[in-house]
């Protein structure tokens, strides 16, 4: 089934096991989240969040759509807390069973980040009395670490008042209409499934709604860049030049510019933001030890391999000055140092090629000591 078809496909999908199975997580490293099927449960996950039909009788559906979500969470090598886990959490919360609890624990439990990012109220979300009662007949202070931690917490810090507070909240990140919700979230999951098409309307929407004040421009800014709609991110970036005087950012700023035109395939116009922080890296020297010195070098590395096939006089200009800022800083960025060796070698400098590889070489060597 594809995504596209979910909506349609909703109610058929809720009362048929037999299709569930297609929403499992299944490990794949070339995949969305390191899940094969884990773009596609979440644009599920997402429906069921506008869904006006579910009631309890959804909730074997939705345990086991958390189980799924439980499973990707503790094999994700970037752990992370993802959105698809925190609404079915919710819709399950909102169902008040506190047969529910050992399942929040899991995804409690699942990785660092949902130890920390998981809210401790969906534990106590069926009602603080039941819940502690639950935890109590169940042993679950003496049998779970997690519960022997958290004894003082849910039996003192939680109040009804609070918990009211805290579905109210819920609700307004996850509203049931999808009329309710944000330009930017619609955008962003259009995006995700990949509907561009929609996701372009949604930011002239979002275009309209906040006007042409400049204090959104860097949020237009990202967006249009996501959508890849680079003259739109050109026009946001040029509008919303730093004023002050700071070098650092003005810097920063002409490496965002250079950064899109690479992304549209202009090399030379690259170059030429590159090119703008010449001035300003005169007036201060503390970009040769910043990450700014390594976003210089590898911008200018960027460019070079880029412009190698179309123009080469601008490739040897960009790759010299890339090399130059590398000799002053010092820089051991062993992805910064590949490229460089990567140039060397496309534009036939043999000596700098035995030069980055040695030093590729020297920095794989100390990074392994690190994990000994």
């Amino acid at each position: 089934m594809e995504i596209h078809q979910i909506p349609e496909q909703l109610p058929l999908i809720k009362h048929s096991k037999d299709l569930w199975g297609s929403f499992a997580y299944s490990k794949s490293k070339d995949a969305y989240g390191y899940d094969k099927n884990g773009l596609k449960r979440y644009a599920l996950i997402v429906q069921l969040q506008y869904d006006q039909t579910v009631t309890d009788a959804d909730k074997e559906f939705l345990h086991y759509l958390m189980r799924q979500e439980i499973e990707m969470h503790k094999s994700h090598p970037y752990q992370g807390l993802h959105e698809s886990m925190d609404i079915v959490a919710f819709l399950l919360a909102k169902c008040k069973d506190v047969n529910h609890i050992p399942l929040f624990e899991q995804a409690k439990l699942s990785n660092f980040d949902t130890y920390y990012g998981f809210d401790t109220e969906y534990i106590i979300s069926a009602g603080i009395e039941e819940a502690i009662t639950y935890i109590e007949e169940n042993a679950l202070y003496r049998i779970s670490s997690f519960f022997q931690d958290k004894k003082e917490e849910l039996e003192t810090m939680y109040t009804a008042e609070h918990m009211e507070r805290w579905f109210q909240s819920k609700a307004r990140i996850y509203p049931a209409k999808r009329e309710d919700e944000s330009l930017i979230t619609l955008m962003d999951r259009a995006s995700d499934f990949g509907n561009m098409t929609e996701a372009k309307k949604l930011l002239e929407k979002l275009e309209e709604q906040l006007g042409s004040d400049k204090k959104h421009y860097s949020l237009l800014y990202h967006q249009a860049k996501r959508l890849e709609e680079y003259d739109k991110a050109l026009h946001y970036l040029t509008q919303n030049f730093p004023e002050q005087e700071d070098s650092f950012d003005k810097v920063s700023h002409w490496l965002k510019i250079a950064e899109i035109h690479l992304l549209k395939q202009d090399w030379v116009q690259a170059f030429a933001s590159v090119k703008q922080c010449e001035p300003e890296l005169k007036l201060f020297t503390s970009w040769r030890s910043a990450g700014l010195g390594r976003s210089l070098s590898e911008t200018l590395l960027d460019i070079s391999l880029k412009a190698k096939d179309s123009d080469e006089v601008l490739a040897r200009e960009a790759y010299r000055w890339a090399d130059q800022m590398l000799k002053s800083t010092n820089n051991s960025n062993s992805n910064v140092l590949r490229k460089a060796h990567q140039c060397a070698k496309v534009l036939q400098l043999k000596q700098d090629k035995r030069l980055y590889s040695k030093k590729v070489a020297i920095e794989a060597r100390r990074i392994n000591r690190m994990f000994r």
